[in-house]
C-alpha cells in the first residue's frame, strides 16, 4: 500500500518573486532553502521555504524567456495570474507512486507529466517521476513525487524543529489546520480523496463561516484538506466557484490566541474578508493575492500534535 508523506510545498504563483519572497520573510519569518531557482525547461522562477512543517514554494514564470508562456506555468499565469496553484505530496518509494498512479488512472484521474500533456507510460512501468493531476479531476492540481536528493528538504535534517513557529513568532501557530478546496461537487471530490488517495475522512458539517457544507480529510502525513461545497449564492466561496469552476481558496494555520494574531497581522497591514470569534480570512488585496486563513478551532476527530 502508497503512504503519502509530508507535504512537499504549496505554490504559489506571483508576478513578482522577490516582493513575494521577502513578504514571506516579513509576516511568517519563513526558513528559505531553495532562493529564486530558475529552470530553463519550465521558464520559472521559484523558491522554497517552511512555516513550521507547511512548504511553500513562490513561484514566477520567467518573463524574460521567449517562450515562457509556451509551457504549464506560463498557460496557468495567463489564466489564472497571483493565486495559489497546487498541493505537492512525497511518497515514500517508487512502489507506492506506481501504485497511486496506476489507482489514480482507475479512478479516471487524468495524470499529466513535468512539462505537461498526459503522462505517458508502459503498463507494468515503475514510476520514478514527479506526476501531477489535472485540476478538473482533483478539484485543485496535485502533485505526488518520491523525495529526491538533490532537494535538500530542510525538514529532513534531523536538528529541524518548527516549535519555533510555536513559541517564539508572534503568530503562535500550533500547526497547519487545513486547506480549503472549493467545488459544486463535494461527494465526488470526498470520495477521491479517501477512496482513491487513501486520505481519512474526519469530520463533515456545515462551515457557518464560510456558508458551506464541508468534509475534511486527513491526507498525507500532515495535513487536513476541506472540501467545501457553497451553501449559498454570493458569498466568497460560492463567487470563487463561479469564477473558477474549482481550486484552492485558503490556506489555514491554527494559532494559540486569535487575537493576539489577527493582532499581528494588522501591524502587517493585513486585513479580513470575513471573521467571526474563532477564525480569520484574509483579502488576498493584502496578501499579496491569496487567502490565508488562521484559526483557533480545531477539527474533530484531528488528532496531529503541536509543533
Amino acid at each position: 500500500m502508497f503512504t503519502i508523506g509530508r507535504n512537499f510545498h504549496v505554490i504559489h504563483m506571483t508576478d513578482d518573486l522577490p516582493a513575494l519572497d521577502a513578504w514571506y520573510d516579513d509576516v511568517f519569518g519563513i526558513q528559505w532553502y531553495v532562493l529564486e531557482n530558475y529552470s530553463p525547461e519550465l521558464h520559472r522562477h521559484a523558491s522554497l521555504g517552511v512555516i513550521g512543517q507547511l512548504c511553500i514554494e513562490p513561484m514566477q514564470p520567467a518573463f524574460e524567456d521567449d517562450r515562457w508562456n509556451r509551457g504549464p506555468i506560463g498557460r496557468y499565469y495567463e489564466r489564472s495570474g497571483v493565486s495559489w496553484h497546487s498541493i505537492a505530496w512525497y511518497v515514500d518509494d517508487v512502489e507506492g507512486l506506481t501504485e497511486l498512479r496506476d489507482g489514480l488512472e482507475a479512478a479516471d484521474v487524468e495524470l499529466l507529466a513535468l512539462l505537461g500533456g498526459k503522462l505517458e507510460h508502459a503498463a507494468d512501468a515503475p514510476e520514478d517521476r514527479p506526476i501531477f493531476t489535472h485540476p478538473n479531476s482533483t478539484v485543485t492540481q496535485l502533485e505526488f513525487m518520491v523525495p529526491h536528493p538533490l532537494i535538500p528538504d530542510v525538514r529532513m535534517h534531523p536538528a529541524f524543529t518548527p516549535a519555533w513557529w510555536h513559541v517564539t513568532h508572534p503568530l503562535h501557530i500550533r500547526k497547519t489546520s487545513h486547506f480549503t478546496l472549493a467545488t459544486r461537487d463535494l461527494e465526488r471530490a470526498r470520495d477521491l480523496y479517501v477512496n482513491v488517495i487513501g486520505g481519512t475522512l474526519l469530520h463533515e458539517g456545515e462551515n457557518d463561516l464560510l456558508r458551506t457544507r464541508s468534509s475534511y480529510v486527513a491526507t498525507g502525513r500532515d495535513d487536513v484538506v476541506e472540501i467545501a461545497e457553497p451553501l449559498d449564492s454570493g458569498t466568497l466561496i460560492a463567487d470563487y466557484v463561479d469564477a473558477n469552476h474549482h481550486g484552492l481558496f485558503a490556506v489555514w494555520l491554527q494559532v494559540d490566541d486569535l487575537a493576539g494574531a489577527t493582532g499581528y497581522l494588522k501591524t502587517k497591514q493585513i486585513t479580513s474578508s470575513l471573521e467571526d470569534g474563532a477564525s480569520f480570512l484574509s483579502d488576498p488585496a493584502t496578501t499579496k493575492g491569496v487567502r490565508w486563513g488562521v484559526t483557533t478551532t480545531a477539527i474533530p476527530g484531528d488528532v496531529r500534535t503541536d509543533w
